[in-house]
């Protein structure tokens, strides 16, 4: 999705492949949410928060995800390895790599993990988290644009919260949602008028 579009009858979403024409539409675009919301004429408060990871090879994995709480570092189990995460780094170059970051990352888990290849590490990645500013994430219908839905701003918890935020944009599209569901995420906290 490159850009939406309010209908009189719908929603107008243009992608790369050319203009889709649908009832309603979902928005979950992550940090890239607050550009496609541009082009409406929303702003959206959240701001790209920088997270880190690098996979390893374990002589013997976790079998289930792991929060190193001390390390501020989770591990998540790989096929021969592990997926090592953490570190938030809130800078405006939010695809800036900083090799440093990783370094630390790697230097916290460590002391934790026995077996680890430590001169093989692969994969090092950034990606931006949508961060908001009072950590809650922005679900419910678009101010101004009924038939548009807002889902993103999970901050570090997309993927957790991915599964019940499906449910509860189910829920308000089809009009069984109770208020007192979506009240504390409805995006109108968090949008108002786009300037140029």
């Amino acid at each position: 999705m490159t850009a939406l579009r309010s209908r009189p009858r719908g929603v107008r979403v243009q992608t790369v492949d050319g203009p889709v024409d649908a009832d309603t539409a979902v928005l979950a675009a992550g940090v890239w949410s607050r550009e496609v919301l541009r082009g409406l004429g929303m702003d959206l408060n959240i701001f790209p928060g920088k997270g880190y990871s690098v996979a390893l090879r374990l002589d013997r994995a976790p079998a289930r995800l792991v929060h190193l709480g001390d390390a501020h570092v989770v591990l998540t189990p790989l096929a021969k390895g592990v997926r090592l995460a953490g570190t938030m780094e809130l800078d405006p170059h939010h695809d800036r790599f900083n090799p440093r970051r990783i370094a630390g990352i790697v230097a916290a888990a460590r002391p934790y993990l026995d077996g680890g290849h430590w001169d093989d590490v692969s994969n090092e990645w950034v990606g931006a988290r949508p961060m908001t500013p009072d950590g809650l994430p922005a679900i419910g219908p678009l101010p101004g644009h009924r038939r548009v839905y807002l889902a993103s701003g999970h901050n570090m918890l997309g993927l957790m919260l991915g599964p019940a935020t499906g449910r509860l944009i189910a829920d308000l599209v089809t009009e069984r949602a109770r208020p007192a569901e979506w009240a504390a995420f409805a995006p109108s906290r968090l949008t108002r008028p786009y300037r140029r």
